[in-house]
């Protein structure tokens, strides 16, 4: 064997996720561990972008952003207990956003 000096990385196989993505099961909504919000905001260009900004420092565990023609729009986020209320605030102060609900108690 020559050794040419090219070096040869050694890399994890894929495995594929344990549960399928897409939407939770009706089962998961109602996890205690998990903390849900939903933000009603105007949609513009830019707006999930700044969205994600936001949450970057978040431990979120779904985030679902859904636009209309009619520019609205809908944010779903689910994160833990422990952060929801920082979220909430963190959303709240977006410029765009007009309303957000917490769908489930810490």
């Amino acid at each position: 064997m020559v050794d040419d000096g090219a070096q040869v990385l050694d890399v994890a196989r894929y495995v594929p996720p344990a549960r399928p993505l897409g939407p939770p099961d009706r089962s998961r909504t109602a996890d205690p561990e998990i903390a849900h919000l939903v933000a009603r905001m105007r949609h513009h260009r830019g707006s999930l972008a700044r969205v994600a900004t936001v949450l970057n420092n978040h431990g979120v565990h779904r985030l679902t952003y859904t636009s209309t023609d009619l520019g609205a729009a809908t944010v779903e986020v689910s994160v833990h207990p422990r952060d929801a209320a920082r979220v909430e605030a963190r959303l709240r102060r977006l410029v765009e956003v007009t309303e957000v609900t917490r769908l489930s108690a810490d």
